[in-house]
């Protein structure tokens, strides 16, 4: 079975929920429409962050069939878990609700992707990012896209005198796509002096 490709993938992340306020608190509404190629689709979610009822997301989508047309309402609850973060505070997790032959799933996850007609993690789903189905020699170099991503993530590049996680990501980067040019230049050496002869 071919992997569905994460980055085409409907999904749903913890730390989008976080930067939009959804898990500050008690009971939060809410929604997200994607668009890809003119398809559409949407989900409208509840999340309930309260000790008393238990952590969760209720989801509720409409799930068409593409082979019948025919359309299902889907309404369901994802359990949520926390973890304390070092500097106080804590991290949220979906629990994955699916079951995988046969077993339950039940792993802590921060992202859920459409699956069919479910939400569940990518182990489950077959979800695989394009940069792990790369394979061969293109597997190492890194694209100006990727670096310049990167480089907009870079809020600060010191604190205390030490190198932030992200500027230390994108000198590891920058290093990797200067070994690729350096690896294509010898490269290139290597073909031209063989011509040569």
């Amino acid at each position: 079975m071919a992997k569905q490709e994460a980055e085409w993938s409907n999904r749903l992340g913890i730390f989008w929920l976080k930067k939009h306020g959804y898990l500050d608190g008690g009971w939060r509404f809410g929604g997200i429409k994607w668009a890809y190629g003119g398809n559409k689709s949407s989900i409208s979610f509840t999340v309930c962050t309260n000790e008393e009822t238990g952590d969760n997301i209720t989801l509720q989508y409409r799930h068409t069939n593409h082979a019948t047309e025919e359309k299902e309402s889907m309404d369901y609850k994802v359990e949520l878990t926390a973890t304390p973060c070092n500097y106080g505070s804590k991290r949220y997790w979906f629990i994955c609700p699916l079951s995988k032959n046969g077993k339950y799933c039940g792993r802590r996850v921060g992202v859920l992707f459409s699956i069919g007609k479910w939400f569940g993690c990518r182990h489950c789903g077959n979800v695989a990012y394009t940069s792990q189905m790369q394979g061969g020699r293109n597997k190492g170099f890194i694209s100006i896209p990727d670096i310049e991503r990167a480089e907009k993530e870079v809020k600060r590049y010191y604190y205390k005198g030490r190198p932030t996680r992200k500027y230390r990501r994108l000198m590891r980067l920058n290093k990797r796509l200067e070994m690729g040019w350096i690896m294509m230049a010898s490269k290139f050496d290597k073909s031209f002096g063989n011509h040569k002869k």
